[in-house]
């Protein structure tokens, strides 16, 4: 198939800007936008994933949180910048979590020495470790 000379010249124009979009990028780009669109990526992928285990459609997401289908597919394409209230209505309507934020546990470790009367040696100690949760929450 022919391509005519101006569709050639546009196409070429085009892939010389996307190179300098992505070389100014490169060189000016921030490292918190990169990294904020990839997570609303991943969570867009989740929320696919989490409909597709559940046999759903974004439009059945949408009727369950009243919102309109368009809404929903913007949120599922991954333009669109969750925010935490977002993401806790989409979890509430599908009923699990997009995010888990595990909390920190701090373990108290304890070593335990047992001697028995009948034994004169302290070789012959029983010892006993364990750990206990000492119930506090840490946040990351």
């Amino acid at each position: 198939m022919k391509i005519s000379r101006r569709k050639s010249n546009l196409e070429e124009k085009a892939k010389s800007d996307n190179g300098i979009i992505n070389s100014w990028l490169a060189e000016h780009g921030d490292g918190a936008i990169d990294r904020l669109v990839k997570k609303n990526l991943a969570i867009a992928n989740k929320i696919q994933e989490i409909l597709t285990s559940k046999q759903m459609k974004a439009v059945e997401l949408a009727d369950l949180m009243n919102k309109q289908k368009s809404e929903v597919s913007k949120w599922l394409s991954g333009q669109h910048t969750f925010t935490m209230r977002t993401i806790t209505a989409i979890e509430n309507a599908l009923n699990c979590d997009i995010v888990h934020v595990e909390p920190r546990v701090h373990n108290v470790y304890f070593t335990t020495y047992v001697r028995h009367e009948s034994m004169s040696k302290v070789e012959d100690d029983y010892v006993f470790e364990d750990s206990a949760y000492t119930g506090e929450f840490k946040s990351a």
